[in-house]
């Protein structure tokens, strides 16, 4: 099947927009701008809509830059820009050397993860926005995880809560391995798509928390005794009870997060104290 870009751009030439015709007291005719889409945006798109149609399967080999080139009548430069456009999307996986050459994939949860992690960062989306966003996605994951454990996610999630228990005593140690088991409860899920979006939230919430939110022992204990209740939830198939818990467990990890980040803070970045009035 041969790829008629040049025909699609001239189509679009051709394709007139509507105009003011000129009328008896000589009204100058009026024209619309003409936009026309770059040469490698069109084969792009071409090749975008086969391979998502199912045409093109995945692992099928494309043809060669020098093929397209000659199929399509563009430039050998246009010809590369579309293939890094779909390789960008995920569509497409090129391989240099002998033996290489394009072929048609389907987009890894790094794609999604890259795009997402940009638009927080473009958007500069706040850390209260982030929990919120948390909060509701976590309550399903723990639904799901009740739902669709396997054991072999049940022993993971037994692991990762005894890695929690071990980092109490160390507020960075206890973070990191925090995380590691609320991504763990989201896996547990098994939606690729809430997998997706928690792998960057989680990093990015992870990022901008403040140690001292859970420098306290205390805050720590009732962590972990959430987790191993949340964990029980999941075991016993109770979906209910994991949304449930996890939505409270979730809610209150946050306000500790939101209240050290509004805390005002020294030159060194540490809390400053809170004074309290002066009795009379």
């Amino acid at each position: 099947r041969r790829l008629s870009v040049r025909s699609a751009i001239v189509a679009t030439l051709m394709n007139p927009q509507p105009v003011q015709l000129a009328n008896a007291s000589a009204t100058p005719v009026a024209v619309s701008r003409v936009s026309v889409p770059k040469a490698s945006d069109v084969l792009a798109e071409q090749l975008r809509v086969r391979i998502r149609s199912g045409e093109l399967g995945n692992g099928q080999s494309l043809p060669t830059e020098r093929q397209l080139v000659l199929q399509t009548g563009l430039s050998r430069a246009s010809v590369r820009e579309a293939l890094r456009i779909l390789e960008v999307e995920g569509l497409v996986e090129v391989r240099a050397g002998r033996g290489g050459g394009s072929r048609v994939s389907r987009p890894a949860g790094r794609e999604l993860s890259r795009h997402l992690d940009l638009f927080i960062w473009g958007r500069e989306v706040g850390f209260e926005e982030l929990n919120e966003v948390r909060e509701a996605l976590e309550t399903a994951a723990a639904d799901g995880a009740a739902r669709r454990r396997t054991e072999a996610d049940l022993a993971e999630l037994r692991r990762q809560t005894v890695a929690v228990e071990a980092a109490v005593d160390s507020v960075p140690a206890y973070l990191e391995a925090n995380l590691a088991w609320h991504m763990a409860v989201v896996r547990a899920s098994h939606n690729d798509l809430l997998i997706g979006f928690m792998e960057v939230l989680s990093s990015a919430i992870h990022k901008e928390t403040q140690l001292d939110a859970f420098d306290s022992p205390a805050v720590r204990s009732a962590t972990l005794r959430i987790h191993r209740s949340i964990l029980g939830a999941i075991e016993g198939g109770d979906a209910d009870a994991a949304r449930r818990r996890m939505a409270r467990h979730v809610s209150e990890a946050g306000r500790l997060a939101v209240a050290a980040a509004r805390a005002p803070r020294d030159a060194g970045g540490k809390r400053r104290p809170t004074r309290r009035p002066a009795k009379r």
